[in-house]
């Protein structure tokens, strides 16, 4: 019994020692991403999730848009009340190559991961929890072996202080996956 004792004590130390000395998640930097070689071999992978609001009378619980290397698009959109809905279609992979390099190109692997309501910011505050609650809006972007996510809290203007070029990253990826622009 002593024997157990000892070894659960000199594994709680050893535990403790590891969690101790490892960083906090928001002192970790993100290494410098040189620019990526992206070609017609390059693994891109681009999805945005979330944004807008959850409320009316039949809220969106999930809207994804997923941007595949080979230029498959796939939508779901789930609603409370009504379901699923999953559409899929193709754009050219030259389309995908151009989104990732201007993605790269203002910068998206070097934003904050996540951008969020100034503590000062009490009309941001209570915008993440009045009805109807934002949603916060995620970018996920895979270049090859680089990946990197980026969430903004609260996807209005004057609410968070995120960078205007993530605007015009999540603007160009919805240009790119409504389906009734396309046509």
């Amino acid at each position: 019994m002593k024997q157990l004792l000892l070894l659960i004590a000199l594994l709680g130390m050893v535990s403790c020692t590891c969690f101790r000395s490892s960083p906090p998640v928001n002192e970790i930097k993100s290494p410098e991403v040189t620019s990526p070689k992206i070609n017609s071999d390059t693994f891109i992978e681009i999805k945005m999730e979330g944004g807008g609001f959850y409320g009316g009378a039949n809220p969106v619980t999930e809207n994804t848009k997923l941007i595949k290397s080979d230029g498959t698009v796939v939508i779901r959109n789930k609603q409370m009340y009504t379901g699923s809905k999953e559409s899929t279609f193709s754009i050219p992979r030259v389309q995908v190559e151009e989104l990732a390099k201007l993605i790269y190109d203002n910068g998206f692997f070097s934003m904050k991961i996540l951008y969020d309501c100034d503590k000062s910011n009490r009309s941001c505050q209570d915008r993440k929890i009045k009805y109807p609650p934002a949603v916060p809006l995620k970018i996920d972007v895979t270049i090859g072996q680089v990946r990197k996510q980026v969430t903004v809290t609260v996807f209005e203007k004057g609410m968070v202080d995120y960078p205007d070029e993530f605007a015009l990253i999540a603007n160009r990826i919805d240009e790119l996956t409504n389906r009734e622009k396309l046509k």
